[in-house]
């Protein structure tokens, strides 16, 4: 079977965290709670290659998702605890993305919106010609509030 060596992937996380150098941690090997808490942070693909999690120690549905390739943002915390940090480093990233692109379509469609009011009130008329007509029924009340006859 053919290993994967993530040695200077570990050295270079080591040297962007200003760690000590040391062995490279392997499945089932403890690598020290400094070291776990920077590699979730700074490099959380290489963390879950590393620690080499098991998808049997999800809970079953996220498990079946996980199988099929499919990434629940409801999954994400399942992921996180259980050492899948890559994993859900992606779904985060897609969850930012797609929060990104909702703000930039609200902010559009917010500009379109104050573009057009801009302007209706640039071509408005002056004076009060731009307002609708009053209709007879309104004018019709009108005279009785203020008690004037024809």
């Amino acid at each position: 079977m053919n290993e994967i060596n993530y040695t200077d992937q570990y050295v270079a996380f080591c040297q962007r965290a200003n760690l000590p150098i040391n062995e490279v941690p392997t499945p089932g090997t403890k690598m020290g709670m400094t070291y776990e808490i920077a590699m979730k942070e700074l490099d959380p693909h290489l963390y879950q290659n590393l620690t080499a999690p098991k998808a049997s120690s999800l809970k079953a549905d996220v498990r079946s998702r996980y199988e099929k390739g499919i990434m629940w943002t409801s999954d994400l915390e399942e992921y996180w605890q259980k050492g899948f940090t890559g994993v859900a480093k992606n779904i985060a990233d897609e969850m930012d993305r797609a929060r990104e692109l909702m703000e930039q379509k609200n902010l559009q469609e917010m500009t379109e919106r104050n573009n057009k009011r801009e302007e209706a009130i640039r071509n408005k008329k002056p004076g009060f010609g731009s307002l609708p007509p009053l209709s007879p029924e309104s004018i019709a009340r009108a005279r009785a509030e203020w008690g004037i006859s024809s």
